[in-house]
């Protein structure tokens, strides 16, 4: 039956139901079914199965590059302050070990005790590289890893039992800080009583702003204050 004298949108909807049944049929019995509806209608059913227009490439990847544009700083900000949380809380453990060992030992790392002379480390650090002493009081021209005090007691500076012990490890390990530097102990002033000292990371910027002598961080630095 041909439909020669309805209308386009008549027509097709007569055939829709055909269409429908062929499709769950074959393809092929499809095709032959849109081109007794017409040239028009059986092109147009051609083109819904061609890819995107140029028009509609463009207006995704506008879509995409304005969803890039405000995700992407999001993204990266979430890790950098991941990073600064992992950071404060390295600095909070090692300075809770050292406050252990001392309490466990009598003594700050480095102090001379009755097994072993002061040791003349002016630093204990964690592993990693250096930071870009910016503040006053820091001095990294001799250092010692922390684990050699709060892992072992690499240095034999206390006993095994008794009074005074040694009852680590205190820390697994020491490691680097978010950014690939070392946390940084000014150990040299444990000799002097009134002098402060720190727990510290460079922190993202990598400069050592805080002095020695300060009482709070100073510029993106994160530290504790352990005396």
């Amino acid at each position: 039956m041909r439909l020669k004298y309805f209308p386009k949108r008549l027509k097709f909807l007569v055939y829709y139901p055909i269409y429908i049944y062929y499709w769950n049929q074959d393809f092929t019995s499809m095709v032959t079914i849109l081109k007794l509806s017409g040239k028009g209608v059986y092109m147009k059913a051609i083109r819904k199965q061609s890819g995107f227009t140029l028009i509609e490439v463009i207006v995704v990847a506008g879509i995409i590059a304005v969803l890039a544009g405000i995700l992407v700083p999001l993204i990266f900000k979430e890790i950098d302050e991941s990073k600064i949380s992992r950071a404060k809380a390295d600095v909070k453990s090692i300075s809770s070990a050292l406050v252990v060992l001392k309490k466990d030992t009598g003594a700050w790392p480095g102090i001379a005790t009755p097994l072993c002379a002061a040791i003349a480390d002016t630093a204990l650090t964690g592993s990693g590289s250096d930071p870009n002493i910016v503040g006053a009081g820091w001095d990294l021209s001799s250092t010692e890893n922390i684990d050699h005090f709060l892992n072992t007691d690499s240095n034999g500076c206390w006993p095994n039992s008794g009074e005074g012990a040694w009852k680590g490890p205190y820390m697994a390990h020491v490691g680097s800080d978010p950014w690939g530097r070392r946390y940084i102990l000014n150990s040299a002033d444990f000799a002097n009583p009134a002098a402060p000292v720190w727990v510290i990371s460079a922190g993202p910027d990598g400069n050592l702003d805080t002095a020695t002598a300060n009482n709070q961080p100073a510029g993106d630095d994160i530290g504790v204050r352990i005396r």
